[in-house]
């Protein structure tokens, strides 16, 4: 992800982000709403190592990647 410093302790990685939304789906369904689905998102960040304190800017930006991920891949498992 070019928007987040990938040397950051902080900082998630492609594969990275992608296991936390296979995890969101299997564990909480496709049909999350997007507030359930932010919290969700802040409760997995307080058990993630470099991730529990990170600013809430950059929270924010993760969870929109993160929801966009979770969009997409709720409808490809559903085109199948």
């Amino acid at each position: 992800m070019d928007s987040f410093d990938s040397q950051s302790l902080n900082a998630l990685d492609d594969e990275e982000m992608s296991r936390l939304v296979s995890l969101v789906v299997e564990e909480f369904g496709p049909a999350l709403a997007r507030s359930q689905f932010n919290d969700v998102m802040l409760a997995l960040f307080e058990h993630i190592a470099g991730l529990e304190t990170i600013p809430a800017t950059t929270a924010r930006q993760y969870i929109n990647c993160l929801w966009s991920m979770y969009q997409r891949t709720v409808q490809a498992n559903h085109a199948s």
